[in-house]
């Protein structure tokens, strides 16, 4: 897929589409951090977002799709994911009156802005947040609930089940790596997003650990999985509650 031409044709759209307001490139593109297979996220601003939603026509033409994700976002705005041959836009559709009030966390590049509202637009990146006790006690109580479900799905030979479990637990393992890199780099340290980019911000020997945290579909390679994960789960966990001065969780049970 041609980007950059999928781009100019979307703008020389919008252009003419009276409805559309303006439209904002956010996400690596935005950022000049991109790679081969990086998408490209775009927001749309309309008057009224209804008629974009309910009709394809304006993205359908920009090359030859696969497969459509429509996403409502209940309390944030509706998106289409639209993967194409070579290529994949992330396209947000927002109602234009939003725009003054929208904050970005990340750079962004105002590709049309018919109202001349974008001058108000800002980069105000959210300063991530330490848990409080509760909080960090909660995560750790979900994350070896996970374990112990995952080793049940493991000795009862149930492969699939295993697995969901072991998705459970792994986000709450990202959870822990991300508060730790907090705690020791400080808040403004940046853990972007679902584990993104992680060669660049996460910490070799978390990185060498992970290494040993995945296994296959056979009932001995997901125990060594699992082992290892609870050994990374449990490192991460002292080490945060130390720094925090919060109480000791009791670990030994789940190993």
């Amino acid at each position: 897929m041609d980007y950059d031409k999928a781009i100019d044709t979307l703008v020389a759209w919008a252009r003419e589409n009276s409805n559309v307001r303006a439209m904002v490139l956010t996400g690596s593109a935005a950022a000049h951090e991109t790679h081969p297979l990086s998408d490209r996220d775009i927001e749309v601003y309309a008057a009224d977002p209804a008629p974009l939603l309910s009709d394809d026509s304006w993205w359908d033409q920009l090359g030859k799709v696969l497969v459509v994700e429509r996403l409502p976002n209940p309390g944030w705005h509706p998106s289409r994911l639209v993967y194409y041959v070579g290529g994949k836009l992330d396209l947000s559709v927002i109602q234009a009156d939003v725009l003054p009030a929208m904050r970005h966390e990340r750079p962004f590049t105002v590709l049309l802005d018919k109202d001349g509202h974008s001058a108000s637009l800002r980069q105000t990146r959210v300063r991530a947040s330490l848990p409080d006790e509760a909080m960090f006690h909660e995560q750790l109580n979900l994350g070896y609930a996970a374990a112990l479900m995952c080793a049940k799905s493991v000795v009862r030979d149930e492969p699939w089940s295993s697995k969901i479990r072991d998705r459970d637990l792994k986000a709450t393992l990202l959870t822990l790596i991300e508060w730790d890199h907090l705690v020791r780099y400080g808040l403004d340290y940046d853990v972007r997003f679902l584990g993104s980019r992680m060669r660049q911000w996460m910490d070799v020997d978390v990185q060498q650990a992970l290494e040993e945290c995945w296994g296959g579909f056979g009932a001995v390679d997901s125990a060594a999985a699992l082992r290892a994960s609870i050994a990374l789960f449990t490192k991460l966990a002292k080490r945060i509650a130390g720094s925090l001065g919060f109480q000791p969780f009791d670990h030994s049970g789940v190993h």
